[in-house]
């Protein structure tokens, strides 16, 4: 479940110099106040974003089920999001003591995830038998859509199947049980200081056709960083859990943890910006969102999405290499983390990975 390897060494996040970066200030002329102010524009409409959804604590709500008209089904839906913030945040306010694990398994989880930010599970064969077939037409209705738009003109997202919890009530039974029984659910909960559970599950599928982990300075001849889609993610309050669903070896894409790189990213500044950061668009490596970003003022220059732009030489790239956990199946068939820990996965180069991953949140009652 642990390991006795080195835990990143930095009280923070990795700090980059843009104007010394090759793909950055040293490709890109000085910025003009016209760019300087739409790059401005751009990082308040970020802050914007992730200021309103950290103060509604978003990931604990409830998602639209109208996903074709979202921000209308939202709108209609005001006075229930209301009710459930105010009443939620009421209901933590004494609950951390109540969400100590009682369990040796829970405990155990918990002690190794607030050490390394992650925790790993060997599940058994039968177990991982029981997921798979569990799992199997939802990924056969994953493999249908991937098979209807052409690679290169894919996004992210897509690769992904959503399953709503309204839609699949048994599903969801059976991974909380699942979570409940192997201490996942205990030590999220303590973990967080709120009851959760598992509140999405989302099937996923990798193969070497991806695109959004390479060549991203391909128009100034500047090579991909060894640390390249090294990130934390762009939300509050939860964990993940990640499940594999195919053999996972180094070459098919294995998630990867800094050990110990969660109790970096704690800054709450620091992680506004990078946030806003990439919730603006500016974290893109695209040559237009690099003018951009290079525009901003240098105390803005942070991403959630920092790993393409670590090179070779700077401070942080080794420790991070040399601290990463890879976790393939040999290793564990799971992992429990902290997505505020730097972290990556699914940059497949043979064959495919399929996982599913679970959000740990507190859902509306």
């Amino acid at each position: 479940m642990g390991s006795d390897a080195n835990l990143y060494p930095f009280d923070h996040l990795p700090v980059i110099d843009y104007d010394a970066h090759p793909a950055y200030g040293r490709a890109l002329p000085p910025p003009h106040l016209g760019t300087r102010l739409k790059a401005l524009l751009y990082f308040a409409r970020g802050l914007l974003l992730i200021g309103t959804r950290r103060i509604a604590d978003l990931e604990h709500l409830p998602r639209p089920t109208d996903r074709s008209h979202k921000w209308r089904w939202v709108v209609r839906h005001l006075p229930m999001y209301f009710r459930l913030i105010v009443l939620q945040r009421l209901s933590r306010a004494g609950s951390g003591a109540a969400c100590q694990p009682q369990t040796a398994a829970g405990k155990q989880v918990l002690a190794v995830l607030e050490r390394d930010g992650i925790a790993g599970f060997s599940l058994g064969s039968d177990k991982m038998r029981e997921i798979r077939n569990l799992l199997a037409p939802h990924f056969k209705a994953l493999e249908e859509r991937l098979a209807q738009k052409a690679p290169e003109a894919r996004k992210f997202d897509e690769t992904r199947l959503w399953l709503a919890p309204e839609s699949y009530p048994e599903l969801y039974k059976w991974f909380n049980r699942f979570a409940s029984e192997i201490g996942v659910t205990e030590a999220a909960s303590a973990y967080l200081q709120r009851p959760v559970s598992v509140a999405h599950v989302v099937p996923q599928i990798n193969d070497p056709t991806d695109n959004f982990w390479a060549n991203h300075f391909g128009d100034v001849g500047v090579a991909d960083s060894p640390c390249d889609y090294c990130h934390i993610d762009a939300t509050y309050n939860l964990l993940k859990f990640i499940v594999y669903v195919s053999e996972v070896g180094p070459n098919n894409g294995p998630f990867a943890y800094v050990r110990g790189s969660h109790r970096a990213s704690g800054g709450f500044w620091d992680g506004l910006i990078r946030r806003a950061n990439d919730y603006a668009g500016l974290s893109w490596t695209k040559p237009q969102f690099r003018e951009l970003f290079y525009a901003l003022p240098r105390g803005l220059r942070r991403k959630a999405a920092f790993g393409a732009d670590l090179t070779v030489d700077n401070d942080y790239t080794q420790p991070i290499l040399q601290d990463e956990w890879r976790v393939t199946s040999k290793e564990g068939d799971a992992v429990l983390f902290d997505p505020f820990g730097i972290h990556r996965g699914g940059m497949v180069r043979e064959g495919r990975r399929l996982v599913v991953t679970m959000n740990l949140a507190e859902l509306p009652r």
